[in-house]
């Protein structure tokens, strides 16, 4: 959660009233999925925001194909809910989700290996394991000590 201040007089002097939200939340799947992004409301409990200000939801699936995409619902009758938020879905790391990493290739490089996943690489003691579990591999003169 990141606070947003409203430097408006109109909402009052009450500094309190002035508070919204930016709501971001990532993953770093295999699968691009944009659908959470609805779920992510500031009255939901593990939010509870007390506000009725505009806010903003982002959404980073970080680990996809690069897709950007907005909205903010103008007009939605009897859902103040959609009226006051924009919700963000930025997908994939490139400069495509990201434009300043067009200028800087190997921070975007950087990026991109934190969120994949690597394979893990196995230690001596798996190594071993898998040797001793191996059918037949007790049979040895190493096994039988």
């Amino acid at each position: 959660m990141i606070p947003i201040y409203f430097d408006d007089p109109a909402l009052g002097s009450n500094d309190a009233d002035r508070m919204s939200q930016m709501f971001v939340s990532d993953k770093a799947g295999k699968n691009c999925n944009e659908s959470p992004l609805a779920f992510i409301t500031h009255k939901d409990t593990s939010i509870e925001c007390l506000s009725d200000l505009p806010y903003i939801a982002l959404l980073l699936d970080l680990n996809v194909d690069p897709k950007l995409s907005n909205t903010f619902p103008t007009r939605v009758p009897n859902h103040p809910e959609s009226d006051r938020c924009l919700r963000i879905y930025a997908a994939g790391m490139s400069d495509t989700t990201f434009p300043f990493l067009h200028e800087h290739p190997e921070v975007a490089k950087l990026l991109h290996r934190l969120v994949s996943r690597q394979q893990e690489v196995p230690s001596q003691s798996f190594k071993r394991l898998e040797a001793l579990v191996k059918f037949g591999s007790t049979a040895t003169l190493r096994h039988s000590r």
